[in-house]
């Protein structure tokens, strides 16, 4: 299939979390699309995720970016399993979030803490009749939160 597309849209800032939006998870973030990392933080929301650089980066050119959950195709651990050993060419793992028109490579803090969230959170929106739910691409790990008694 090929690589996919890594390069950002070139779009305005997106808008910071609003009053009316309820922030469900929020912690620090690298987005590691192109050369240049951007340093900041990632929040999601019920409808969104929102990456806000830091006020450094963004004096350095970075953008808040927004991805719609209803965009997301995949949400994709690399590596694949958290028992494959040390990530080739010294890469620390990160999420990567498929859309049709790019995909966001993210480093975060506790990585499948985050697509245990992110799974968490379709499953919350299904029961508000939602029902857009991406593949979830990772083996070798069982999220707890999800798990039938």
């Amino acid at each position: 299939m090929g690589e996919p597309n890594r390069k950002l849209p070139r779009r305005p800032h997106a808008d910071r979390p609003g009053p009316d939006e309820q922030i469900l998870k929020k912690g620090g973030a690298d987005l590691q699309n192109g050369w240049l990392a951007r340093h900041g933080s990632l929040v999601v929301t019920d409808d969104r995720l929102i990456f806000v650089p830091t006020a450094l980066d963004t004096l350095l050119g970075a953008k808040r970016r927004e991805i719609r959950l209803d965009d997301i195709s995949e949400i994709e651990r690399w590596p694949v399993s958290p028992n494959s050993g040390l990530p080739p060419g010294g890469k620390r793992p990160r999420m990567i979030l498929h859309t049709s028109e790019c995909a966001y490579e993210l480093m975060v803090g506790d990585l499948d803490s985050w697509i245990d969230s992110l799974e968490r959170v379709y499953v919350l929106r299904a029961k508000k009749g939602k029902a857009h739910c991406p593949t979830i691409t990772r083996d070798g790990y069982v999220n707890l939160l999800l798990v039938e008694e």
